[in-house]
Order: structure tokens, then C-alpha cells, then sequence
């Protein structure tokens, strides 16, 4: 496979459309880090290649879009958010920081990038295929930093080039993809007294099926996931009536929520498998409102 971005010498991609023939691009491999030429000729699509001759390295993409948004934010110094959880003001806005350090420890937590203006920090995580889980948000909230997430997966599925204005355009300015990890939204718990409808039988109709039963019949489960917030959802519903319940990747909204059903119906939290509990009959209570929230493509 061609590879067709480096890094230059300020270690800022490049695709090989931004640089000079040959030896004068001056860029190194994104994935090895040994000096590349610019081959731009007329017979071959345009390419990098060592300068040692060995055979062409693997660019994982996702690797590449992840570095390009830190580099974007960098220069930019300015990122487009939703408006904060519990604000009054609900319209987005663009935020002006004075500077942007990449990869910067702060006591224990070590963020993507932090943000600096005049009075305050901002930790900013950039997720592509790993998301904010349980243990890194405690680290967070043990800071009570203001911290953004922002989701670049779509990215990926789009025919948008890498480096490309396209690309930058949409880091800076789209707004659906991030969220705010902290502070944490507000969520009310349910009025005393007020009882959901009672759910006596299993829902019919699932999301996908991802895993059968397990070979000793007691503990035997079926596996499922939902879609909740954008968000991936396990869901194992066990052979005694229990259901464990698990959001892939954190997201303060949803544990909220599971959190205010624990307390709802009864329940734990298991530390070890970071999974909610329910048990019979709060479980299939559970398992509809699941399946309620859930915006897995239908087939």
C-alpha cells in the first residue's frame, strides 16, 4: 500500500500533494520514524517511500486521524463545544484558548491535550477506537477539570481526506460529536411515590444477538447490545431472570441513569466487571427500557 502522508520536521502530517519532490520534503514515516522521499513522478501515483528502500510500513488510520486533531487544535487554539451540562445558555460556542500543550501530565492524568485561557485548564480527549472509561473519569473528576470527549469514529467512514481542510473543518466546528465528561449532567432521580409501568414479560423483539449460551446450564446467558446516546451497551441476560447491564465506553449520562435504576429497583454495581446488576422482576423493567432507548440500525 502507497503511503501517502509523513510527518515533516515541526512532526506535523503531511500528505504528499504539501511537499516538494524528493529528499527536499524533509519529512520522516508516521509509522517508524526513518526519513522518506517524495516520489513524484509521472507513471506512479505520487508517494513516500523510505529513503532506505525497504518495503512501504503499515499506516493505521486510525493513528493518523488521532495525531491530525491534536495538531488541528494546536495550531487553531480554538474548538467549537455544546454548551455546558446545567447551563442555561444551551447554544454552542467557540472557545478561545491562549495555548494548547499536547500530552501533558497533570498529576496522575495525562489528557490528549489541555487547553489554557487567562483564568482556567480544559482537558481535551480525542477518541477514535478508545473512549473515556470508569477508572480514567474518576481520575477526572478527582481534578474537577472541565473535560470535552470528542468522537472522531465518523471521520473514518466518510471520504474525507487526511490531512484536508475538510478534515480541520469538522474537528473545529462540528458539535454533535463531543460531549462533556466533566462537569457531570445533573440527572433527577425518580419522585417518590411514582412507579414506571410494570413490565411482566420479556420484549419480544431484540437488538442484535451477540453471543449464545455459555456450556454450564446455571450460568448459561444470551449476550446483547444496544445503541444508547450513541453509545454501545451490553447487555447479558442470564437464565435465572438477572440481567447485567455494562455502557462499553463511559458516559456519565448513561451510568446516571443505570445508577438512578439501581437505586430504582434494587440492585449493585460490580466493581470488577463495571456492570450493573438487575434481578427479577425490576430486571425485565430493565431490559425494555433498553430496548426503548436503543438506535441500532434496524435490518
Amino acid at each position: 500500500m502507497l503511503m501517502t502522508i509523513a510527518v515533516n520536521e515541526n512532526d506535523q502530517l503531511v500528505s504528499i500533494k504539501q511537499v516538494e519532490r524528493g529528499l527536499k520534503c524533509d519529512c520522516l514515516c508516521f509509522e517508524c520514524g526513518e526519513p522518506v522521499v517524495a516520489k513524484k513522478g509521472e507513471k506512479n501515483g505520487h508517494h513516500f517511500a523510505h529513503s532506505s528502500n525497504k518495503e512501504s510500513c503499515n499506516i493505521n488510520p486510525e493513528s493518523i486521524l488521532h495525531k491530525f486533531a491534536k495538531q488541528v487544535i494546536v495550531e487553531e487554539k480554538r474548538i467549537t463545544l455544546p454548551a455546558l451540562p446545567n447551563s442555561q445558555n444551551k447554544s454552542s460556542k467557540v472557545w478561545q484558548f491562549t495555548k494548547v500543550i499536547p500530552e501533558q501530565s497533570v498529576g496522575s492524568f495525562r489528557p490528549d491535550l489541555v487547553a489554557c485561557d487567562e483564568h482556567d485548564l480544559m482537558f481535551i480527549e480525542i477518541a477514535v477506537t478508545s473512549f473515556i472509561d470508569s477508572d480514567k473519569f474518576e481520575l477526572i473528576k478527582n481534578h474537577s477539570i472541565q473535560t470535552i470527549e470528542i468522537d472522531l469514529r465518523e471521520l473514518l467512514t466518510q471520504d474525507i481526506e487526511l490531512p484536508s481542510e475538510e478534515a480541520r473543518a469538522y474537528i473545529l466546528n462540528e458539535v454533535n460529536n463531543k460531549r462533556w465528561i466533566y462537569p457531570e449532567p445533573i440527572v433527577f432521580e425518580p419522585v417518590v411515590g411514582v412507579k414506571n409501568p410494570t413490565v411482566t414479560t420479556m420484549p419480544q423483539s431484540l437488538p442484535v444477538q451477540l453471543m449464545v449460551e455459555s456450556k454450564a446450564t446455571k450460568n448459561s446467558f444470551t449476550k446483547y447490545r444496544f445503541t444508547i446516546m450513541g453509545m454501545w451497551v451490553d447487555v447479558w441476560a442470564f437464565a435465572d431472570g438477572g440481567l447485567s447491564v455494562k455502557c462499553v465506553h463511559y458516559h456519565p449520562e448513561i451510568v446516571a441513569m443505570l445508577k438512578s435504576w439501581k437505586n430504582e429497583g434494587g440492585g449493585n454495581y460490580s466493581q470488577k466487571f463495571k456492570s450493573w446488576r438487575y434481578s427479577l422482576p425490576f430486571a425485565n423493567v430493565v431490559l425494555q427500557r433498553l430496548q426503548q432507548l436503543d438506535t441500532t440500525p434496524k435490518a
